[in-house]
């Protein structure tokens, strides 16, 4: 019996990780849902992929799009490692006036006008990756003068998926 006892603890291990294992991959597996949004998706039995859709093509959308990666980054986007941008380089209120200077590279224009220095907020946070004419930098970061850029071309291939 005193032979067997060191066999059966190292059981008794692997067998409480296993248990432990299973559990855990169920609970990291779950994912929080609004439940308002799924109430509201069963009561009028439509999701606002269509909406979305119908936006995307839009210059605005392009804007939202540029303020929110400059604001959190493109983790989200999950994209390749080496093509992640973090987030938080500019302010808030700087995000905005760089969006609209970025939206100028591609030819397009902002509803409202951006200050002068939104070129040398550009300039000093975005050019070093994105180049001072925003074609990115020997094709190792994006291109942000293309007619849609990466993360939306994404997004619309998810939402078309969805609405199949």
């Amino acid at each position: 019996m005193q032979k067997n006892l060191p066999y059966l603890a190292v059981l008794i291990v692997l067998l409480y990780a296993l248990y432990n294992a299973n559990f855990k991959v169920e609970k990291t597996e779950k994912k929080h849902k609004n439940m308002n949004y799924v109430k509201h998706i069963q009561e009028h039995n439509v999701t606002h992929y269509s909406d979305e859709l119908k936006k995307i093509e839009t210059t605005e959308y392009l804007k939202e799009y540029i303020i929110e990666v400059i604001n959190h980054g493109s983790v989200s986007l999950h994209f390749k490692p080496q093509e992640i941008m973090e987030g938080g380089f500019a302010s808030k209120e700087d995000a905005s006036k760089i969006a609209c200077y970025v939206l100028t590279l591609s030819g397009k224009r902002c509803k409202e006008s951006y200050p002068k220095d939104a070129a040398m907020f550009y300039s000093s946070i975005c050019a070093g990756c994105h180049g001072e004419d925003g074609k990115g930098l020997h094709g190792t970061y994006p291109d942000l003068t293309k007619h849609k850029l990466l993360g939306i071309q994404k997004r619309e291939a998810f939402l078309k998926k969805m609405l199949k």
